[in-house]
């Protein structure tokens, strides 16, 4: 069943084994600030603990709410939604012996960090949820992954909902799937990374495109590294990407329309034989991203705020248990 595999970190290790990455930590964490500018982090982090998401103070680490997940279900991620308060999680069934069943939520933070309850936007049973993300233009615009279970090709899809249209792409060939969403601030363009033509690739899909597939309404980037996890900038100029390149780590900007590199944000070593998952993600203004990482030795650590602009990084005094096969944290 497809959807065990989103539970299985042995899976996503092989899923993912181009991208042995890995964040570390930095000095100096910059104050809270709940208007977000381009110098400091939101006032908050959300981060998926599987049985729930806990809501942390950035400037301080304190706690400040959690959620708890629904009866029988696990989150597998957590997205901003569109806005500095505003945010996005998906989840599956907790016991892989459950019937295959993708649900989606939307949840607000009040300004003491205190989640609201999730309100459910989609589900759709006989698949499995893999990722979603918010157009930050806000409008409600989203786009989720689903993984069919116990079905031929197509696989699954990939589905945009909001002020942006209701449209679908179906997966292209068997365990054909992304664990990374992003979208421009238009919802025009969609980053995504996944196994497409002859190996693991980052794409761009074009939500105007009347094609039937991810694959043909998308475009390869093959000057970009395959990325565990893709950002990309409101504009759509700018792509951030979590790659590893031979003993070291990387988080580097690339052009989206030519995939070149821009600038390495940060550089580090990589551990030697261990397998290490790795996220980028930005903030409601793309100004200020969020990196992370875990590992099958090390679940616990914290995460990283980084200004793309100047190419700076502030560790965050947000120490999270995070679950084995991958991070879900957002702001």
């Amino acid at each position: 069943m497809k959807h065990r595999l989103l539970t299985s970190a042995a899976a996503i290790a092989v899923i993912n084994a181009a991208a042995v990455t890995v964040i570390p930590a930095t000095a100096g964490a910059s104050p809270a600030r709940h208007a977000v500018t381009a110098t400091g982090p939101p006032s908050f982090v959300v981060v998926s603990q599987a049985s729930s998401l806990k809501v942390f103070n950035t400037s301080t680490g304190a706690a400040a709410g959690t959620l708890n997940a629904p009866a029988g279900l696990q989150f597998q991620g957590v997205a901003s939604g569109g806005t500095s308060q505003r945010f996005l999680a998906y989840a599956n069934p907790a016991s892989i012996t459950a019937a295959c069943h993708a649900y989606y939520y939307r949840f607000q933070l009040a300004p003491t960090g205190k989640p609201s309850a999730l309100t459910l936007l989609r589900s759709i049973p006989g698949s499995a949820a893999s990722a979603i993300a918010a157009s930050p233009g806000g409008g409600g615009t989203y786009t989720y992954s689903a993984v069919h279970c116990h079905t031929a090709p197509p696989n699954g899809l990939i589905g945009i909902s909001g002020q942006a249209g209701n449209h679908t792409w179906a997966y292209d060939q068997a365990d054909d799937y992304t664990f990374s969403l992003a979208a421009t601030a238009d919802a025009d363009t969609l980053a995504l990374s996944l196994y497409a033509g002859s190996g693991w690739a980052s794409l761009l899909l074009n939500t105007d495109s009347s094609a039937a597939t991810v694959d043909s309404a998308s475009r390869i980037l093959p000057a970009v590294p395959y990325a565990q996890t893709l950002a990309i900038s409101p504009g759509g100029a700018t792509l951030y990407a979590c790659i590893s390149s031979g003993p070291a780590g990387e988080l580097a900007a690339y052009s989206a329309a030519t995939g070149n590199l821009i600038r390495v944000l940060h550089r580090w070593t990589l551990a030697p034989a261990r397998i290490y998952f790795c996220q980028v993600s930005a903030d409601a203004t793309g100004k200020v991203l969020l990196a992370s990482y875990s590992s099958n030795l090390t679940p616990r650590t914290s995460l990283i705020g980084i200004n793309p602009q100047a190419g700076t990084a502030v560790k965050l005094p947000v120490q999270a248990d995070y679950i084995h096969d991958g991070v879900g944290a957002a702001w």
